[in-house]
């Protein structure tokens, strides 16, 4: 039976701008209509692929005057591949239209007027070959590709611009001659060494040690190869990589979550620093902390620092982390467990009689009127538990670092009627020629 929503009919029209999730918005027969991989003042003609309430969907048939920004796109597989939907665009446009869905989306959904406040400071990186993870998968007759666009269905890749040349040279090449697999996971620490997930039918995992076994002895099956697992099990190696970021190295298992721009990522904890002072401060409480990063990047200003992590992997990554910092070990704590949770037993701490208060392990009313919280939470943001939780402890300050738009509007309306105020806010540019944006906000108590 045919989708009673799908339409064939094609139209023309303009391309106003950008807006959340990379489309361009025009209009057709006075409906909002959106489509892809159309750039700011394109003259397109396009056809009508989805009707949904007051907006039609679509896709670009063909470009028939090119807006001012728009390029030829350097990937010979953009348009097939679903990894890039902004390489049609300059680097400056790429960001201009991020900066304008970031102040749309805290406009419209969270009542907040940021075109002051929103920095752009630039690009903290290359615009290509920044990426130092990927998943691969496998297509019916074993070539190593990403997914198509608006499928699961893989295009196989002579090379990716988003990898560094490292990869495309080298690595990829070498993953060729391995058995073949459904997916492969590759993971860089950015000065040469690489963990490998290969995921796969049993019988491959024979003929893997097989090749493994006829190495000579000590000699890796690639060179700057840390490990290699095999449906998550090492096989070969360690089965965690040592990545440096702002002066400090973390261990990273092949499972937990790690940022993918080591650039941008350098500048995100260089903004939260300039931005908190050096004068020390009382307490730092990284939530969703995964292996440590900001909280270990960040602990010298702070006298102590407790990190929550839900993820039972990156958590013992982040206990090894800290235990590495012999520094930080004596102040710094790791908890297994959900933010919603951590926060509920915090606040939970503070209706205690002042005795049991003082005697227990949790900051006290005290601490958090000198304390800074640190969120990086996923594109769900924080949600209302964690912000209500938050409003009780009342931490001085919060550094929150989002990964989607909307729900951070969500969020700061929220914490704005709790009290916050916005004092910063900063575009980062995690995934250039994407349209993933991501923004580092302070807030201050008002």
């Amino acid at each position: 039976m045919s989708d009673p929503n799908q339409h064939a009919e094609a139209f023309l029209t303009t391309v106003e701008k950008l807006v959340t999730g990379g489309r361009g918005l025009g209009r057709h027969e006075g409906r909002v209509a959106f489509v892809p991989l159309t750039a700011p003042g394109d003259r397109v003609r396009a056809r009508v692929t989805r009707r949904k309430s007051g907006f039609v969907e679509a896709e670009l048939l063909e470009v028939l005057a090119p807006g001012p920004d728009r390029r030829d796109a350097p990937c010979p597989h953009y348009g097939v591949c679903g990894g890039c939907d902004l390489q049609h665009l300059t680097p400056a446009a790429q960001r201009a239209a991020k900066r304008g869905i970031v102040v749309d989306c805290l406009r419209r959904l969270g009542h907040l007027r940021a075109e002051e406040l929103l920095e752009d400071p630039g690009a903290a990186g290359p615009d290509t070959g920044y990426r130092h993870r990927v998943r691969l998968h496998t297509d019916p007759i074993g070539h190593y590709g990403l997914l198509r666009r608006g499928s699961q269905e893989p295009v196989a890749i002579g090379a990716c611009l988003q990898l560094p040349a490292d990869f495309n040279d080298r690595i990829l090449p070498w993953l060729r001659t391995m058995p073949p697999v459904q997916q492969a996971i590759v993971r860089l620490d950015g000065r040469g060494g690489c963990l490998v997930s290969l995921f796969g039918q049993q019988n491959r995992l024979r003929v893997l040690k097989k090749i493994l076994k006829e190495l000579p002895a000590g000699e890796p099956p690639l060179a700057g190869c840390a490990g290699i697992l095999f449906n998550n099990l090492p096989v070969w190696g360690r089965d965690y990589l040592l990545v440096k970021v702002a002066g400090h190295a973390y261990k990273v298992s092949a499972s937990s979550f790690f940022q993918n721009n080591l650039g941008e990522t350098e500048a995100v904890v260089a903004a939260a620093r300039d931005w908190l002072g050096a004068a020390p401060r009382r307490l730092l409480a990284d939530l969703y902390c995964g292996v440590g990063l900001f909280g270990i990047a960040l602990a010298d200003l702070f006298a102590r620092v407790l990190m929550v992590e839900a993820d039972g992997g990156a958590a013992r990554d982040a206990v090894a982390n800290v235990a590495h910092a012999k520094s930080l070990a004596e102040r710094c704590a790791v908890t297994e467990a959900s933010a919603a949770d951590v926060t509920a037993r915090w606040a939970s701490a503070l209706d205690a009689p002042p005795a049991e208060e003082a005697a227990a392990s949790a900051p006290t009313r005290a601490d958090w009127a000198e304390a800074c919280v640190f969120v990086d939470p996923p594109r769900t943001g924080l949600g209302e538990t964690v912000v209500a939780n938050l409003a009780r402890l009342a931490p001085r300050e919060i550094l929150y670092l989002s990964c989607d738009p909307a729900t951070l509007a969500r969020d700061l309306a929220a914490l704005t009627q709790a009290g916050y105020a916005p004092r910063r806010l900063r575009l980062v540019d995690m995934f250039p020629q994407t349209a993933h944006i991501e923004t580092l906000a302070h807030l201050a108590r008002a």
